[in-house]
């Protein structure tokens, strides 16, 4: 049997990927892949530092992944990891969601109001983001969209010191034409007098407008417009698929908004994740794997040549993980190397 041939690289990007990359990053409009030029090439460099260790400080640290076609050598998706969201110079701010009861004796009734509250937390997590997949590959039987966010619980797995205890991911909303967003227009541009665009942008680099101008009053929905009190915390049709492999992951919504377009702030703890509880460091065995007891697998290896990954089908028993050769071909590595290893639903 000829060695099995995996149809995609997942890698560490790298500074040739600044092009192939901005194009990605431009379809999509993601949360956290610049879409500007000069952003991504220093969100490039500061990622390559990250892989390889150079950066000590957690909230500097940024880890991009990208998935390369075997044959082509095309990308075909991205996604990544910051390393912590929340400092004291950069807060991590948020809607925290919540309800409140009033009863009235004298009328015999009782009401339940939601409110949303802004807070912040200068102590923030590790944030996972950035999940694009090329649109000729969205609903392929290959499924890049799901190796990708996989690849990222296996680098937390196998490099736990370099991150948080806890991780959060935020998923886009619904847009309307032109980028606009119901929440916002009623709301954000109403307390900072900044179009979504303005507000998004300027955040990237200071965060101060949103505490000086956002009020500390709690926000009651009833006083929202209906269709408002619709979006808050409602998913994009593009960003369903990313949430069903966060909430099989283990991911939960945590009842925080992002406070400027309401979309939904997952998380978990790290140590809770499936994948990384799931997560093992086999030595890998060159072999036929039977396709009775076989399983589809993400396989990784890093060394000084950087972070691969593939998806296959394989055999994990006791301390060994039995792979065909065209596996650890495409990883660069030898029979009898430890390989991190962590199986996909």
């Amino acid at each position: 049997m000829a060695p099995e041939k995996s149809a995609f690289l997942i890698r560490q990007a790298a500074l040739r990927d600044h092009r192939p990359l901005l194009r990605l990053a431009r379809e999509l409009d993601s949360i956290n892949l610049p879409t500007d030029s000069a952003e991504l090439r220093e969100a490039l460099e500061r990622s390559e530092r990250s892989f390889a260790g150079r950066i000590r400080e957690r909230a500097h640290t940024v880890y991009i992944f990208c998935a390369e076609d075997a044959r082509s050598h095309r990308l075909a998706g991205a996604s990544m990891i910051i390393g912590k969201h929340g400092t004291p110079e950069a807060p991590h701010y948020y809607l925290a969601m919540d309800t409140e009861e009033r009863y009235s004796h004298t009328l015999r009734r009782m009401f339940r109001h939601t409110f949303l509250r802004l807070r912040h937390s200068m102590d923030g997590p590790t944030e996972i983001g950035g999940l694009i997949v090329t649109a000729a590959m969205r609903g392929r039987p290959e499924q890049v969209g799901k190796q990708l966010s996989w690849v990222r619980f296996l680098y937390l797995a196998r490099h736990r010191a370099r991150f948080e205890t806890q991780v959060l991911a935020e998923m886009l909303p619904q847009f309307g034409p032109d980028y606009r967003n119901a929440f916002w227009d009623h709301y954000g541009r109403e307390v900072t007098g900044l179009s979504f665009r303005e507000a998004d942008r300027l955040s990237t680099h200071d965060k101060e407008f949103i505490r000086a101008l956002f009020p500390d009053a709690p926000l009651y929905t009833f006083l929202l417009p209906e269709d408002v009190r619709r979006s808050l915390g409602e998913v994009g049709e593009r960003s369903r698929g990313a949430v069903r492999l966060l909430e099989q992951a283990g991911m939960k919504f945590l009842n925080h908004l992002d406070p400027f377009d309401a979309g939904p702030y997952y998380g978990a703890q790290v140590s809770e994740l499936g994948p990384v509880k799931d997560y093992r460091a086999l030595v890998a065995v060159i072999g036929e794997p039977s396709p009775e007891k076989s399983r589809a697998f993400l396989v990784a290896r890093d060394d000084r040549r950087g972070f691969r990954a593939v998806r296959t089908e394989a055999v994990a028993e006791d301390s060994r993980i039995i792979v065909n050769a065209g596996v650890l071909s495409a990883l660069s590595a030898r029979e009898g190397q430890r390989v991190g290893v962590v199986p996909l639903p």
